[in-house]
């Protein structure tokens, strides 16, 4: 009951009670409210600002006044808001004031505190007042987040990649999006409304409207279709399904569409490279190949199935290991241990050469190329296979031909010859080679024969008792005698007994076990000189084709290289005989021919002879004088090129000696004038006779070309270690072509003045005194300077030691 204490007014009744007005309002609440900690605290809150704006009104001057003034309520409106944050409906709104009301009219009753009429109306108005506005703030913020919604929905449409819509009952469009529009052309406005014949053409009308009929029916679905659009023809997939009604709203067909035009087109044309890669695959004369990260084959071509001799069903599912032994020596990081990878073998996707093994367990060269792909589903390689067996004998066979060539080449000796080709042959062709020879007189001569193994080698030389006989009708002699190659894959007792000589000759072939043979006739300038012969102690039927090639090759280089060790050989021979020719018919004339210049020098001194018998008598001299000079020469010539001209070395004055020698030459040339000068030291040691010759030589050659109305300059210098010798004259330069063979035996320039022939060996024979001295001769010609022959001699003999 309320005492005398207590407030005498409802506000201060209100005020004094306010806890227990919200402890009893929130315990009566009850359901129609989520009234967990949060939710409580906040309603508490909100009625709080209700009971305060409750006695500010009844503290107002007058009842009166506060119920005209109670206008809008704050804690209405913010008690709305938060039904609506909350997810309450209007119901439970009104249910909350309503328990609000029965709470402060029961703790008004309790109190006994009388309330004048117009307090009582004034608090009922003003529950009723904020109850309006909480209701409308509701409201308000259900529609505002209504027309959001609708906001958020039309611009998630509108920026949808795909066309959005639905229509009504009668095929009328309700809704559309920005992409459908733009899709169609036609704005909003100009589409809401109507049906599909604004947009298509009244066949595809019907056919869309058929579609929407389905969707109403309460079916979802998708499917394909091709629309005739302003833009051209677009395939859409699209999907249609119903949307519901209501009391108010007749139910509707929806319909997503995605444009999939450019998908299409995609699809075309990878299904037509698809068709194009697999057409090329099926015709690739390379094999490829794909397999997983652990090396398991996913995919063959059927050049692999080629290569490989496997059906793609045994090769599906296995690993790479089966077809390429070397995958088994390495795993890839997420491979299985022990199972080979194909990813290992490339290095990077480089090109690698690798052994690959077919079904009947033969291995063969490849090219092997992989390239590795990151997929979603894991690590693949796409492997490429080339059989590259005729590369790599073509590449062995060059390689033999160009050592066979560089080997023969080394020398000109018959016999080094021979035993190189055989040599060669057995270390890099077949287990046993020979050479068999035709000589001059019309027989075979096995010369030269080697073998793989040192140890056969016993057994080959028995052999060379047994060349080919010409006419004996063997298969070798026909061979050599029709210049065709004898190919024999499989030796056997037959062709053994067609071979065999005598017994010990099939004796020996037995011994020598013999599988495969080839010989092949050695042909040069269209001449046969005899066979090379390749024996092999294992049968070469599988390979006996390269085998030929390649042996038709050797041969081809091996006959050159004997045609030229042979022509060499004989030229060496005709060069000995011409010189043994010339040294015996040059020492045989020297006698008579000293008999005549005796004889000539006997009459000359005599005092009876006649003028003319005297002139006669010069004419002989001198000539038999030039005779012997060529003889001398010739002599000195044979010397040479046998083993050298001997060299005398003595102490003696350079200068002194070729001063009287240029002195003899002025007495021989009386009309014309040599210079002669000296200077520097001139001792030292040479051979006097020989430094003669080559004075003489020099000094008469530029007499006989030099120009007459200019002197010949001799000059000699002694320097610190050499003498230098120089021989100068003017008139016509040696021609530029001759100058590189100026020195060699039997050139001669110019035709020299007066008639005096020679046989060009003067310059020749002084360069061998010099280079005998370990001296260097050179000339340098020109039409401005003349020409000067320079030599240089050392001072001391070096003794060879």
């Amino acid at each position: 009951m309320y005492t005398e204490a207590s407030p005498a007014t409802l506000a201060d009744v209100l005020e004094a009670r306010r806890v227990e007005i919200i402890h009893r309002w929130s315990e009566r609440l009850g359901e129609g409210f989520v009234t967990g900690p949060p939710t409580k605290h906040a309603l508490e809150h909100y009625i709080d600002a209700f009971l305060s704006e409750a006695m500010e009104l009844l503290h107002s001057h007058s009842v009166a006044d506060a119920s005209q003034v109670h206008g809008e309520s704050e804690a209405g409106r913010a008690l709305g808001r938060m039904c609506f944050r909350i997810g309450s409906d209007v119901k439970a709104l009104l249910h909350t004031y309503h328990m609000l009301r029965e709470t402060l009219l029961d703790l008004v009753r309790e109190s006994g505190v009388p309330v004048s009429l117009l307090e009582s109306r004034a608090l009922t108005d003003f529950i009723a007042s904020s109850t309006a506005e909480a209701v409308a703030e509701y409201i308000q913020q259900r529609d505002d987040a209504h027309r959001l919604d609708q906001e958020r929905l039309q611009a998630l449409m509108d920026n949808a990649p795909v066309a959005i819509f639905a229509k009504d009952v009668d095929g009328r469009y309700i809704i559309s999006n920005r992409y459908f529009q733009e899709l169609v052309g036609h704005t909003r406005e100009e589409i809401l409304g109507q049906d599909d014949r604004l947009l298509v053409s009244p066949q595809q009308a019907i056919t869309l409207r058929a579609d929407d009929a389905r969707a109403l029916a309460g079916r979802s679905f998708r499917f394909e279709q091709t629309i005739k659009l302003p833009s051209g023809p677009r395939t859409f997939l699209t999907v249609k399904f119903p949307l519901p009604g209501s009391e108010n709203m007749v139910p509707a067909s929806g319909g997503i569409s995605t444009d999939i035009t450019d998908q299409k087109r995609t699809e075309a044309v990878l299904r037509e490279t698809s068709q194009r890669l697999q057409a090329i695959l099926e015709t690739a004369a390379d094999g490829i190949l794909t397999t997983d990260a652990c090396g398991t084959l996913l995919s063959v071509n059927p050049a692999v199935v080629r290569l490989f001799g496997y059906t793609s069903e045994e090769l599906l599912g296995s690993n790479i290991g089966l077809l390429i032994p070397g995958a088994e020596e390495g795993e890839a990081q997420d491979s299985t241990p022990g199972r080979p990878c194909l990813g290992v073998l490339a290095g990077g996707g480089t090109q690698r050469e690798v052994l690959g093994r077919r079904k009947d367990g033969s291995v063969f060269p490849m090219e092997l190329q992989v390239s590795e792909y990151l997929l979603p589903q894991g690590r693949f390689f796409t492997g490429t296979v080339r059989d590259i067996t005729e590369r790599k004998r073509a590449e062995e066979m060059q390689a033999l031909f160009v050592e066979a060539g560089m080997l023969l080449s080394q020398s000109l000796d018959l016999p080094t010859t021979l035993k190189s080709i055989v040599a060669l042959v057995a270390r890099r062709m077949a287990d046993v080679s020979s050479v068999d020879l035709l000589g001059e007189d019309g027989r075979v001569q096995r010369l030269s024969v080697a073998t793989r193994d040192p140890s056969w080698q016993a057994v080959a030389i028995r052999g060379m008792a047994y060349p080919p006989q010409l006419g004996s009708g063997s298969p070798l002699a026909r061979a050599l005698e029709r210049g065709v190659a004898l190919v024999v894959p499989e030796v056997s007792p037959t062709w053994m007994d067609a071979v065999a000589q005598s017994e010990g000759h099939r004796a020996f072939l037995e011994d020598l076990h013999a599988k495969s043979v080839i010989c092949v006739p050695l042909v040069a300038r269209g001449r046969k000189l005899g066979l090379l012969n390749f024996v092999w102690r294992h049968s070469r039927a599988a390979t006996i084709a390269t085998d030929l090639e390649l042996a038709r090759g050797m041969a081809d280089r091996a006959a050159v290289a004997i045609d030229n060790a042979r022509l060499y050989q004989q030229a060496q021979e005709a060069i000995r005989m011409r010189e043994d020719v010339v040294a015996m018919v040059s020492h045989d004339l020297r006698n008579p021919l000293n008999a005549i210049t005796l004889a000539a020098t006997a009459l000359l001194k005599r005092d009876d002879v006649s003028t003319r018998t005297a002139k006669a008598v010069s004419c002989i001299y001198a000539a038999a004088d030039r005779a012997s000079r060529m003889i001398r020469e010739l002599l000195d010539f044979t010397q040479a090129r046998v083993g050298g001209i001997p060299i005398q070395h003595k102490p003696m004055d350079i200068h002194e000696h070729v001063r009287r020698v240029v002195e003899e030459v002025q007495l021989a040339w009386p009309a014309r004038r040599i210079d002669f000068q000296a200077r520097g030291d001139g001792r030292g040691e040479w051979d006097e006779g020989r430094l003669a010759q080559v004075v003489t030589n020099l000094v008469g050659n530029a007499l006989q070309h030099g120009l007459a109305d200019e002197p010949v300059n001799v000059s000699i210098r002694g320097e610190e270690f050499d003498v230098v010798l120089e021989v100068h004259n003017g008139g016509k330069p040696i021609s530029p072509k001759l100058l590189p063979s100026l020195f060699e035996p039997y050139r001669r320039g110019t035709e020299p003045r007066g008639g005096r022939g020679s046989l060009g060996l003067g310059l020749y024979i002084s360069r061998q005194i010099i280079l005998g001295h370990g001296g260097s001769i050179d000339v340098h010609s020109t039409a401005e300077d003349g020409t000067t022959f320079t030599v240089r001699l050392p001072r001391r003999h070096a003794t060879p030691g």
